[in-house]
């Protein structure tokens, strides 16, 4: 079983992150807003921040003791690690730079090779060209290909799809999700985007004002909703699959809609509302979960409150 474990002191000029915690096989995600300390705890684990005190240990081995004045260089670690600017070796090709890290390797640590990797993540056309030659949504997708040609047991992604729309996203994230089951590895995916979490049942390590020891569950998680913009995702009509709605754009009523303008139209029960300042989330059960976005005052005048049963209305020209 792959895993990770650490507890760990970081200090940088101007802030000091304090962070404890484990996880094992799986998709796990790190939440946290911008500028808390996710990329800090991300490169600290992967070796390329100096200035840290506590241990790492991956896989029963330590591979960072400030007790023990042990610290392997990064190459060492069998981590994979994809930053949020990653770099793709310029005067090599696509193949070329998924095949990096996996020609170094142990015949016994080779489970997936770069052309299966280059397949996964729909980067087979691109093997022959150059970084130069690609968009940032491409090379993403190729940073993506060359960590997993790695074939490190636990592998660090910092908010690597950022490039793409929400429907390559979507994509992506199914297909990061099927690799590390196939594969059993130990997947720690840093975000700030809500919507990257809803489909996930691990808890979720919240990174907020210097501190990242506490877990949380992906319904807390709302609890420190403020402003973000939330996405949905239409599956229930084949004339709407694969398309996603701002939870901004949606009409709710607690009466069936008597219009029959061309959209998507779906009903629930509310299972849960996170109030916040001026508006709150509504989590609305229909057979899958869609998280809407209402003003408090909209809120009090529809008399709404959990258990109410909710029509609601996207209008087509309104999906993204």
């Amino acid at each position: 079983m792959n895993k990770i474990d650490f507890k760990l002191k970081i200090n940088l000029p101007n802030f000091t992150l304090r962070s404890e915690s484990n996880f094992s096989q799986g998709l796990n995600y790190i939440w946290g807003r911008s500028g808390q300390g996710k990329s800090t705890l991300l490169n600290s684990i992967s070796g390329f921040i100096k200035n840290c005190e506590g241990f790492i240990n991956v896989n029963d081995e330590i591979i960072f003791s400030s007790e023990n004045k042990k610290s392997l260089p990064p190459e060492k670690r069998k981590i994979s690690y994809v930053q949020q600017n990653d770099l793709l070796f310029s005067n090599l090709t696509v193949y070329e730079n998924l095949k990096f890290g996996y020609q170094f390797l142990n015949e016994k640590d080779k489970k997936i090779t770069p052309n299966e990797c280059a397949s996964y993540f729909n980067v087979e056309e691109l093997l022959n060209l150059y970084p130069n030659e690609l968009s940032g949504g491409q090379k993403q997708r190729v940073s993506l290909a060359r960590a997993f040609s790695r074939n490190a047991g636990v592998v660090l992604l910092d908010e690597p799809i950022n490039s793409l729309d929400a429907f390559s996203r979507k994509d992506i994230l199914g297909k990061i999700e099927k690799i590390t089951n196939e594969l059993n590895l130990c997947l720690l995916f840093v975000t700030h985007y809500i919507e990257d979490i809803f489909e996930i049942s691990n808890d979720i390590l919240l990174v907020e004002n210097g501190t990242a020891n506490k877990k949380i569950n992906k319904k807390d998680i709302f609890n420190h909703w403020e402003e973000e913009d939330v996405l949905n995702q239409i599956v229930d009509n084949a004339e709407f699959e694969g398309k996603f709605f701002n939870s901004n754009s949606v009409m709710i009523s607690k009466k069936k809609f008597d219009h029959t303008n061309h959209g998507f139209y779906f009903s629930g029960i509310i299972d849960q509302i996170i109030n916040n300042k001026n508006n709150s989330l509504l989590n609305i059960d229909c057979k899958k979960n869609y998280f809407i976005s209402i003003d408090n005052k909209i809120l009090n005048s529809l008399d709404l409150s959990k258990g109410s049963q909710v029509e609601c209305f996207v209008y087509k020209n309104l999906i993204i």
